[in-house]
């Protein structure tokens, strides 16, 4: 992802998609909505790490704990058709 970090919610999750294997998407299909939060430090991970998001920036007006909590469970959402 190097510098280039996302405008809004809607760039990121398409980029998470874009960029998720076919076992992340598998694994995270068969996640329990009520268990995403146990994804924090799995996949929400790896989305903070892919986007950049774990150094908090002048101009994000939330945690990057919870933009990745956010994005996280859009895309759960899509994934689940």
């Amino acid at each position: 992802m190097g510098s280039d970090r996302p405008n809004n919610i809607e760039e990121a999750v398409s980029i998470v998609l874009s960029e998720m294997s076919a076992e992340q998407e598998e694994h995270l299909k068969r996640v329990h909505k009520e268990d995403l939060i146990n994804e924090h430090f799995g996949f929400g991970l790896w989305v903070r790490n892919l986007l950049g998001h774990w150094v908090p920036q002048d101009g994000y007006p939330a945690h990057p704990d919870d933009i990745s909590s956010d994005i996280t469970k859009i895309v759960w959402n899509r994934l689940q058709g």
